[in-house]
């Protein structure tokens, strides 16, 4: 049987990258571990191929997409707009879904490596540092969606999650809102958590709306997770007139549960969501959102990265921002008759 690259990072206890980087002498590997993967490599009798062997410079024409949960629309239309931009230019995907699961990201991203993928998108909530150490080591081409790189070594397209939540707040302030719930996700050391918090609670505090920790409520961001949020928030007891949600799933969720509950939306209870997922416009009634370009979210990253494979210009690392939209819809009800009053 053909000993594959896969078996000798088994042996030598190791990822697929790691053996990858030692194939290709490429000076990223501590000597031990080196020792360890040549002696693996030994062992087992591996043969690089030739493409392996000069990964650098050949070109497989494929590119790798790591997205964490191929079932939300949020994340297909990245992957839309990347695959658009690859029949452009004749490039393949492989698309690999993660499950927001450490081990997961991990065992894609050498499976992307493994197929000698010319480039990677990876696209998450969050970058952990482990995650992050392993895109930049990697000896394929990387390029972000939807999370930036603190580190300054990989480039990334995203929005500005701190100054959206900011606005949509501020633009339901105005509409006389002043006592608020939040249902965020359950991963709550995620980046794009900690950015939509700080713009949500950035408007309060300049609004002098007093605001604690019992008005955020976490769970799994899906259609059962807004309903079990809802249900938690009314039975509080604690007064509120709008819930700000992290997305728009969560948010129709939410709006099931509180009409079952007797609550009428937006009469009793206005609520918001986050993406503009796309039922969010026609369901009744329709959905107070942001709108995220995730379509061009995909098509810029997978531009960016096709540049970066065919050395098309300069390698500068950049975060590209692109707009949002805050959309105010049926959701919310205006508590001044239409006047602005809260100042």
């Amino acid at each position: 049987m053909k000993v594959k690259i896969v078996d000798v990072a088994r042996e030598a206890n190791v990822s697929v990258a790691t053996v990858s980087r030692v194939v290709n002498n490429i000076p990223l590997v501590n000597e031990e571990t080196r020792e360890r993967v040549l002696e693996a490599i030994k062992k087992t009798g591996y043969k690089p191929n030739a493409i392996a062997r000069s990964l650098k410079i050949q070109k497989t024409h494929t590119m790798g997409i790591m997205i964490p949960d191929i079932t939300n629309p949020y994340y297909t239309e990245i992957v839309r707009g990347a695959e658009d931009v690859c029949g452009i230019y004749n490039y393949n995907i492989i698309l690999s879904n993660t499950d927001f699961d450490a081990e997961k990201e991990k065992k894609s991203l050498n499976v992307l490596v493994e197929k000698q993928c010319d480039g990677i998108i990876y696209v998450g909530k969050d970058l952990s540092k482990e995650m992050q150490e392993e895109l930049i080591s990697a000896p394929s081409e990387v390029v972000l969606g939807c999370v930036p790189d603190d580190s300054g070594e990989m480039s990334g397209v995203l929005i500005n999650n701190e100054k959206a939540a900011y606005e949509l707040a501020m633009e339901i302030i105005e509409k006389g809102h002043t006592e608020f719930m939040l249902f965020f996700d359950e991963l709550e050391e995620g980046y794009i958590y900690q950015e939509r918090k700080k713009g949500f609670l950035r408007a309060f505090a300049e609004k002098n709306i007093e605001f604690s920790d019992d008005r955020v409520l976490e769970e799994k961001l899906s259609l059962s997770g807004g309903y079990n949020m809802m249900e938690k928030a009314i039975n509080s007891g604690i007064e509120f007139t709008c819930v700000f949600c992290f997305n728009d799933q969560t948010a129709l969720g939410a709006i099931r549960c509180a009409e079952e509950m007797g609550k009428k939306i937006p009469e009793n209870l206005s609520i918001c969501g986050f993406n503009n997922f796309w039922i969010a416009e026609w369901t009744r009634p329709q959905i107070t959102t942001v709108a995220q370009p995730m379509y061009d979210i995909g098509a810029i990253a997978m531009r960016m990265l096709i540049k970066l494979c065919e050395k098309d210009g300069d390698r500068n690392v950049s975060n590209v921002y692109v707009p949002h939209e805050v959309m105010i819809r049926d959701s919310v009800k205006d508590l001044n008759g239409g006047k602005h009053e809260i100042h």
